[in-house]
């Protein structure tokens, strides 16, 4: 059985002459039923409110449904088809909302073996979303830390886990986090020779990344440094959902503090949705509570965390920031993005 030894991002830049969209967003998380469609869904409807060409993936492999929360009934070829080759590249599935620069690609739903694609077809699929002609790929990425969705998380420039203040999801988040990391990390050393540095840490539960990294300095100071600058760029971002009080707010920042101590990296909250019947029901009358056009809590923050990761350049100093409180900056939101709609 061979070895996978290519990140994901490697993965996606081997094709010659392809040229990446602006950026490339992830929702991932640990759990099940936390948010994550939600929040990408209601991510891809403020962008593309906001004068963005937005293409939102549902790239979760066998458990798709991100079509159902649009009112889609009819998706035509959906992202498993290119794994069976009825379609050659992956904007052949596109489909359109009612949003004109808007589109989604529907992902498999009840196929036997949906979830099960070997690793070249998961390099094809990397590639494929890198191709994507769109401003803005939101990727919504299955649950669970299984390669593939974790994979999948690492393709993009922000990475954006999501949780609810339960201790289940707060847990199984950080452990898909954690995953992520470690599997960044693995994939980095096997390029550099060393991956059974990474893998002998891996099997420890409490394993710290500051551990892992003096092992490798050891080994080599330069192989050390570039994952230095890998946790220095990871681009994470914590998204609470469903949040009843202050003490379940303070959850996630909770979260980020153990991500700093344990994993060497800095995971600030970039905001969180407030518990409501409205958001809640929006599932059910499968529209997106941001096409509604009401001016409620939760939609103004949708926009202001839509205009925080478009104000944000890769490989420039972040202009994300958490949301605890404090206003969107005006310089951060997209045109088509009222200010008035986003609380002092």
């Amino acid at each position: 059985m061979r070895k996978e030894t290519s990140s994901p991002s490697t993965i996606a830049h081997t094709k010659p002459g392809a040229r990446p969209p602006a950026r490339i967003v992830s929702v991932g998380g640990g759990k099940g039923g936390v948010g994550k469609s939600l929040v990408a869904a209601n991510l891809a409807v403020a962008m593309a409110q906001a004068g963005r060409r937005v293409i939102l993936v549902d790239a979760d492999l066998g458990s798709a449904n991100l079509h159902t929360l649009f009112g889609i009934d009819r998706t035509g070829p959906t992202l498993h088809a290119l794994f069976t080759h009825r379609i050659g590249e992956l904007a052949e599935a596109l489909v359109a909302t009612e949003l004109p620069n808007l589109s989604i690609i529907p992902g498999s739903g009840a196929i036997n073996g949906a979830a099960n694609i070997n690793h070249g077809q998961k390099a094809r699929l990397l590639r494929q979303i890198m191709r994507l002609p769109a401003d803005v790929v939101i990727v919504d990425v299955g649950a669970g830390a299984a390669f593939n969705a974790l994979d999948l998380f690492l393709v993009a420039d922000h990475r954006l886990v999501v949780m609810t203040p339960q201790l289940t999801s707060v847990q199984n988040g950080y452990g898909f986090l954690k995953g992520a990391v470690w599997r960044e990390m693995r994939h980095i050393a096997a390029a550099h020779g060393c991956a059974e540095v990474v893998e002998s840490s891996c099997s420890g539960e409490t394993e710290r990344i500051a551990g892992l990294l003096g092992r490798v300095r050891a080994r080599s100071a330069e192989l050390a440094l570039v994952l230095e600058r890998t946790l220095a760029n990871f681009g994470a971002h914590l998204v609470g959902n469903n949040v009843f009080t202050a003490a379940d707010a303070r959850t996630f920042l909770a979260m980020s503090h153990m991500a700093r101590d344990f994993l060497s990296l800095a995971v600030p909250v970039l905001g969180h949705l407030r518990a409501s019947r409205r958001v809640h029901d929006s599932v059910n009358r499968r529209r997106p509570f941001l096409l509604e056009g009401t001016l409620d809590e939760a939609a103004q923050t949708l926009r202001c965390l839509a205009a925080r990761l478009l104000a944000d350049r890769a490989g420039e100093p972040s202009a994300v920031r958490s949301h605890d409180g404090a206003s969107c900056d005006p310089e951060a939101l997209a045109p088509g993005v009222d200010l008035a709609a986003h609380p002092a």
